[in-house]
């Protein structure tokens, strides 16, 4: 009789558990109200998640597929200000790289002298020349140093409020060092060397959020958290040298994560109107940080075309510039303007809807 018992017991619980699990079943492809499911994800949802977020996103390249009619309708709307600017080419059958070499050409700068990585960042195309080059980086430093800052602010390591002293800071012109310290009482925030290091380019605000990083020579070694280069100058090497292959993946960095930098955005915005890559885009939102120094002629951008895309443009030697040049050559700076010009209207022919 017990046996009995024991045996009818069991049945009835093993039957439940088949009913339960067939419920569970049921309910999962018969509901949007899953017991079972909800009770996985919160036992397993955060580690889920966690994984989720770990997982790097890779870039899935749709390439543009304009019409041949619709890149001559731009050609011939922008027919008269390129021949205003003296900058008609065949933008519609060229290629980025070759455009480029046919405004070099026309003007004898050897091919050594430019370098270009230039992203979409809706199709996530990419074209580049001599972008592993080594080319003098000059200011242009100063933005992967202000993403470095900003990531310790977000972190909660570093305050904005906070007045920070800035009479022993590193610097590399003793009268702006001066000057600095005299302007601000010898302390600054660090939204003060923000505006001051990328709105005007100057360097003792720069060594200022150096300074905050525990110093410059640790702030080389950090540069590699937004990419490396193929090349063999990874990043910004301590001899002031990098490529546009690096640039121009800390600009996809920046672009990628635009909520967050979004005061580097914005300052960056302001930077130098009419120069560099804004001289001939009169109009077009640009935001950009640019370099000089001796012989280079720089600039990383962020624009804001009808479809924006990003550009690492690095110079060296336009207008007739040297390694003992101590003025920014005006020359040069127009041949730059003139590059992004270029760079800009195939952009426009090829790449805008």
């Amino acid at each position: 009789m017990k046996k009995n018992i024991k045996w009818i017991v069991g049945s009835l619980v093993a039957l439940a558990s088949v009913a339960f699990i067939a419920a569970v079943f049921f309910a999962s492809t018969n509901s949007n109200a899953n017991p079972f499911s909800e009770m996985v994800k919160q036992i397993t949802g955060q580690k889920a998640e966690e994984k989720k977020e770990e997982e790097p996103k890779e870039d899935i390249v749709r390439p543009i597929n304009k019409s041949q009619s619709d890149k001559q309708r731009v050609m011939e709307e922008d027919a008269a200000t390129m021949n205003s600017y003296g900058l008609y080419y065949d933008y519609a059958n060229m290629s980025l790289e070759d455009v480029v070499k046919a405004y070099m050409d026309e003007y004898g700068i050897d091919y050594s002298q430019v370098a270009f990585s230039y992203k979409n960042t809706k199709s996530n195309e990419t074209f580049a020349f001599n972008d592993t080059q080594a080319m003098t980086a000059g200011s242009t430093y100063k933005l992967p140093l202000n993403m470095l800052v900003v990531d310790e602010v977000d972190k909660g390591n570093l305050s904005l409020e906070e007045e920070f002293d800035i009479t022993n800071t590193q610097y590399e012109y003793q009268g702006e060092h001066d000057n600095y310290v005299a302007a601000f009482g010898g302390a600054m925030t660090i939204p003060d060397m923000q505006v001051y290091s990328l709105v005007y380019s100057e360097n003792t605000p720069a060594y200022a959020l150096a300074d905050r990083l525990g110093g410059m020579d640790k702030v080389y070694t950090m540069y590699d958290r937004y990419g490396t280069s193929k090349g063999e100058i990874k990043t910004i090497s301590t001899e002031n040298k990098t490529t546009t292959d690096y640039f121009i993946q800390v600009l996809d960095y920046l672009w990628k994560n635009q909520k967050k930098y979004a005061e580097i955005l914005r300052l960056t915005g302001e930077s130098f109107p009419g120069e560099y890559y804004k001289g001939l885009l009169p109009g077009l939102k640009i935001d950009q940080k640019p370099g000089y120094v001796n012989e280079a002629l720089n600039v990383n951008a962020v624009v804001y075309e009808e479809t924006p895309y990003l550009v690492a443009l690095y110079t060296a030697g336009l207008g007739g510039s040297t390694v003992a040049s101590t003025e920014v050559n005006p020359v040069g700076l127009y041949q730059v303007s003139q590059l992004a010009y270029v760079i800009n209207e195939w952009h426009r022919v090829n790449m805008n809807p």
